[in-house]
C-alpha cells in the first residue's frame, strides 16, 4: 500500500495579500474560507482546499500532502518511515481536522524535504469557480490524480531516489541526465527521476541538486484547455515584472506538458500547463529523456 496522490502543498509566506492575488487574479484559483486569519485557502477542484499559504517569517516552500488510500495504508506507511530511521510526528485530532483529512502526520526523506502524510477525503460540493475564468484544473477522477506535482532538490540523490519507491511505494516514470550546463566537458549533467503514484506521468521529480533556498524547485497546475494557459501567460506579462516569468511557453519532451514557469510571491516556481501525458502504471516501462524540452521554454538566465 503506497502514496495514492499528491493532495495539497503547504507554503508560507511574508505577505498573505500578494499570495491572495497571485493566487486569484493570476493563477485563477478559487479562494476558500480559513480557519484562522493568517491562512489562505484555494481550491481547485471539490475539495475544500489544494493550497494552504501561512503567514509567516519567510517565503517558502514548506511541505507537500501525500494522500493514503486508506487507514491501512496510513499505519502501514508511517511502520516504513519507522523502520527506515525516518522521524515520524502524529498531529492532534484539531490540527487534522483543521486540515480536512481523517489522521495527519508529518516526516521527512533522506534529503531533509518535510513531508505530511493523512488520509480521509473530504469533498466540498460547492461548485469551482474561477476568479479569473479558467475552464478548470485538471485532479483527475475524483481527484485521484491529485493536485499536480512537485519537484524537490536531492543532493544525496540515490539515497532519497530509493526512499521514495522502497518506502512510499512511488514507481519510475522517466529517468535523465540534463546537461544544463551546455554538456560540455566540465558538465558532468544533472541526475532526475520523474516518478509516479497514480495515471499522472509525474506527482513528484527529484533533481540531483543543492537544497533550494526556497523548499521546492517548483510546483505544478495543470488546467482543462490551452487557452487558459495562454491567459494566465498574458496575465503574468500585463503584471509588468510583478510576477516574474521564470520560463517562457513551452513543451516537455517526457510529459509532453504544454506549459510556462511563473515565480511564486514564497519564492518557489509555479507550472503552468496543459495536456500532461496520464500513463497506465501497470504496463508504463521507465523512459530516459534526453532533453528537458521539444521547444520554448527558455529560463530566467537565458532571457534577455
Amino acid at each position: 500500500m503506497a502514496v495514492r496522490s499528491l493532495g495539497y502543498v503547504v507554503a508560507e509566506t511574508r505577505d498573505l495579500e500578494r499570495w491572495r492575488a497571485f493566487a486569484t487574479d493570476v493563477l485563477g484559483m478559487m479562494p476558500a474560507p480559513s480557519p484562522r486569519d493568517d491562512v489562505l485557502l484555494f481550491r481547485i477542484d471539490d475539495r475544500p482546499w489544494r493550497l494552504w499559504v501561512g503567514k509567516g517569517e519567510r517565503d517558502a516552500f514548506v511541505a507537500p500532502g501525500w494522500e493514503l488510500e486508506s487507514k491501512a495504508a496510513f499505519d502501514a506507511t508511517l511502520d516504513r518511515l519507522r523502520a527506515a530511521g525516518r522521524p515520524v510526528e502524529l498531529a492532534g485530532v484539531m490540527e487534522a481536522r483543521g486540515r480536512h483529512v481523517y489522521e495527519l502526520a508529518r516526516s521527512s526523506d533522506p534529503a531533509g524535504n518535510p513531508m505530511e502524510l493523512y488520509h480521509g477525503r473530504f469533498v466540498d460540493y460547492a461548485p469551482f469557480s474561477s476568479p479569473a475564468g479558467v475552464s478548470g484544473f485538471v485532479t483527475g477522477d475524483n481527484g485521484d490524480m491529485g493536485l499536480g506535482h512537485v519537484v524537490l532538490t536531492a543532493p544525496n540523490f540515490e539515497e532519497t531516489h530509493a526512499f521514495y519507491k522502497d518506502v512510499l511505494g512511488f514507481g519510475d516514470t522517466d529517468l535523465g541526465r540534463f546537461y544544463l550546463g551546455g554538456g560540455g566537458p566540465e558538465d558532468a549533467g544533472v541526475g532526475f527521476a520523474f516518478m509516479h503514484c497514480n495515471g499522472r506521468h509525474h506527482s513528484l521529480a527529484l533533481g540531483q541538486l543543492p537544497e533550494s533556498p526556497n523548499g521546492a524547485v517548483h510546483m505544478m497546475l495543470e488546467v482543462g484547455e490551452l487557452p487558459d494557459v495562454g491567459r494566465a501567460y498574458d496575465r503574468v506579462l500585463r503584471s509588468k515584472g510583478a510576477h516574474a516569468v521564470s520560463a517562457t511557453l513551452g513543451q516537455h519532451v517526457n510529459d509532453k506538458m504544454t506549459s510556462f514557469y511563473v515565480q511564486s510571491p514564497s519564492g518557489f516556481d509555479i507550472e503552468y500547463g496543459w495536456n500532461g501525458l496520464v500513463i497506465d502504471p501497470a504496463t508504463w516501462v521507465p523512459t530516459t529523456s534526453m532533453s528537458v524540452s521539444a521547444w520554448g521554454h527558455k529560463w530566467a538566465h537565458e532571457q534577455d
